[in-house]
């Protein structure tokens, strides 16, 4: 997958996701402001039901809430300040993920409040 990461005003465009597990796109620590995630395909061959493979869950990640069968998602954010337009998603539990109303991750935590954060462009 795409991890964004302690990053401002980056692109991340054009990509094909094919069989990635845990979350396809993922934004990762709320710190990261003014990205522009756009046109990006995120697709998951397996049904989540697949006995071996469970889909493009993956256990035992730091984040349960965006690689797991509890919330798994093809585009998974705690900051919403970033524009994410044009973006598809296929056979995920959720196409885009917002966990926002947290203090952050990793040494963005206790520095920002994401239920204050403004909006991006969503499309």
């Amino acid at each position: 997958g795409i991890i964004v990461h302690g990053t401002h005003q980056s692109t991340v465009e054009a990509n094909v996701l094919w069989g990635v597990r845990g979350a396809g796109i993922y934004i990762e620590d709320a710190n990261e402001m003014q990205n522009h995630i756009m046109y990006n395909v995120f697709i998951c061959p397996w049904k989540l039901d697949d006995p071996t493979l469970h889909g493009c869950t993956v256990p035992g990640t730091s984040n349960r809430e965006g690689d797991t069968r509890i919330n798994h998602a093809g585009i998974y954010s705690l900051s919403s300040s970033n524009d994410l337009v044009g973006n598809r998603v296929a056979n995920t539990m959720n196409g885009m993920f917002l966990q926002a109303g947290g203090i952050g991750r990793g040494t963005a935590q206790g520095k920002v409040c994401t239920s204050d954060a403004a909006f991006g462009r969503w499309e």
